[in-house]
């Protein structure tokens, strides 16, 4: 039987029509800066995701070992660097958003290597390119854009030495922590569930060099080494945090109730990503040593660590360059273990500016346009409606983190085209016009959601 295949269709619209999004390259805000000879970073995200790929580029070659010990992993090439070999086969690691899709971005690497290498004059080079992924997709946003070869050729291209930008960068764009203890899936309870992002640390001890890069989008939160909780809800900073064993009280009392939530009744894709880089000479096993332990060493930086939802996964590499009797591969580890702690540490994200509570009145074109349905990127549709001068709005559609669905939230005024939702979570809605052409954005920033009138 032969089948004709249909264009698939989002709210009307061929997906074949889509505007293809245009990879974004920022070299500016918070960034790691290092001194490593050989290592090239990259970054380029899509603002309409939000969502990014993070790029490590070796151009002499790396040798790899490799560390899988969440149960959910994603990623490519893992098993060529478990085989034990001595030689410098690997080019590139890549790090992406967007689950299983963004593996794709790996596919974009490795051809800008190969267009790269042509231009050299080397036709026939073949690049090694590691790839693991996180899902920051489903209820964190509504849009389903992902990272693709576009993306990650685009990120290679931008590759520079000594820079790695931390916080919401890259595949840590959309990253998020500490699921695990959020008591429901209400709106409020996600005020909660805080955000993170991609973080990189570096130490040199006498001719080796140690450089630890992460992305944490863990089931489990990211603690320090005070034993406090680094980051306990999404939008304030400031909220003063607890230590994890009093964060533990809650998953232990839902243990002792049999109340504890299933897979399907919360985000269960959750993942740590790790890079530890070396230019000390190792011979494979003990390169494979160094990435077990690191990674061992992580549960005490991220709790629970490497759970049934995570696909953790560490790559560790060496330039294998210079000898240094004076630090052992034990030591070398130790070593990286702390910097990993850094890493992770580094992830945690600035938060914008917290939004005013002062009333303000809305522009009167503003008070006038926002009124209506305005449809966001999986189809759902929030209706702002206007009763005696206020302003409520009713979401409807695919739950996702910012409300619940058919509830109404009064919607504040706080700046000429500026609103803020009635709750805890302090979300913001801005609109915007360009060429006259109007759009909402739900958390303007790192983070930002955009809907278009219906």
């Amino acid at each position: 039987m032969i089948r004709r295949l249909l264009p698939l269709t989002v709210a009307g619209v061929s997906l074949l029509q889509a505007q293809q999004p245009v990879p974004k390259v920022d070299t500016t805000g918070k960034a790691l800066r290092f001194d490593f000879p050989g290592l090239l970073v990259g970054v380029a995200e899509y603002e309409e995701g939000p969502t990014g790929t993070t790029v490590f580029y070796f151009p002499r070659g790396v040798k790899a070992a490799v560390d899988a010990r969440g149960g959910a992993p994603g990623t490519i090439n893992t098993d060529a660097v478990r085989l034990g070999y001595e030689n410098n086969q690997m080019e590139a690691v890549v790090f992406s958003g967007g689950s299983w899709y963004g593996l794709s971005a790996a596919t974009g690497v490795a051809n800008a290597i190969k267009e790269e290498r042509a231009k050299a004059g080397d036709h026939d080079f073949i690049a090694g390119v590691l790839a693991a992924i996180i899902y920051d997709v489903g209820d964190r946003r509504h849009s389903r854009v992902t990272p693709d070869d576009a993306l990650g050729g685009a990120a290679l291209r931008a590759a520079r030495p000594g820079w790695f930008p931390q916080g919401a960068r890259g595949a840590g764009r959309f990253a998020m922590q500490g699921i695990y203890f959020m008591k429901d899936t209400t709106a409020e309870a996600y005020s909660r569930w805080p955000h993170s992002g991609q973080g990189g640390a570096f130490r040199q001890v006498g001719p080796t060099r140690i450089a630890v890069f992460t992305v944490v989008n863990a089931l489990g939160y990211i603690v320090g080494r005070d034993g406090k909780l680094a980051r306990c809800a999404r939008n304030e900073s400031g909220a003063p945090c607890p230590s994890i064993a009093s964060a533990l009280e809650g998953p232990r009392a839902r243990l002792g109730s049999g109340t504890v939530p299933d897979s399907a009744s919360m985000p269960s894709r959750a993942t740590t990503l790790t890079l530890v880089v070396t230019n000390q000479k190792l011979p494979w096993w003990a390169l494979n040593r160094l990435a077990a332990q690191v990674h061992s060493s992580m549960s005490r930086a991220i709790q629970p660590f490497a759970t049934q939802y995570d696909g953790d996964v560490l790559y560790a590499v060496t330039t294998d360059e210079v000898e240094n009797s004076a630090l052992t591969p034990l030591d070398l580890s130790v070593l990286a273990s702390e910097v990993a702690w850094d890493a992770v540490l580094a992830s945690v994200p600035e938060l914008p500016a917290p939004p005013p509570t002062t009333r303000v009145a809305l522009a009167a074109d503003v008070q006038r346009d926002i009124v209506g349905a305005w449809k966001v990127p999986d189809g759902g549709t929030l209706t702002i409606s206007s009763s005696q001068g206020e302003l409520s709005a009713v979401f409807t559609g695919t739950r996702r983190i910012y409300f619940d669905v058919g509830r109404g939230y009064a919607l504040t005024p706080i700046g000429p085209d500026r609103l803020l939702i009635d709750g805890t979570t302090r979300d913001v809605l801005q609109v915007e016009r360009v060429n006259g052409v109007l759009s909402l954005i739900l958390n303007p920033g790192p983070w930002n959601q955009r809907a278009h009138r219906q």
